[in-house]
């Protein structure tokens, strides 16, 4: 058995991370909130059913995560927690939404 051949899965290995790392950084530097904000309000539209807008969101910028997307009323609305990578970090349903970054006593 040639001796280069007992090195192709580490050179398969590496090939699949430099992919990963080139992919993620292409996601990084082309998503903006913008998108990342309507991307979470069509969810929230999906997920709420019929008589829901998608204007009902608003976004702000998160202590430990990129973004704070809340949907819904001001009484009861879905807080969605995202990444920089536009992937969903945690969800609280109305009446469990965190103060993230507000007054601590």
């Amino acid at each position: 058995m040639p001796r280069w051949l007992w090195f192709l899965p580490l050179g398969l290995l590496v090939l699949f991370g430099a992919l990963q790392a080139f992919r993620l950084g292409w996601i990084a530097a082309n998503l903006t909130e913008s998108e990342t904000i309507a991307a979470y309000a069509a969810r929230y539209a999906n997920q709420e059913g019929a008589g829901v807008e998608n204007w009902d969101c608003l976004a702000r910028p998160g202590d430990t995560v990129w973004l704070v997307i809340r949907c819904g009323t001001p009484r009861a609305f879905w807080e969605y927690r995202v990444n920089r990578f536009g992937g969903l970090v945690g969800l609280s349903p109305p009446g469990q939404a965190t103060r993230e970054g507000g007054p601590r006593t």
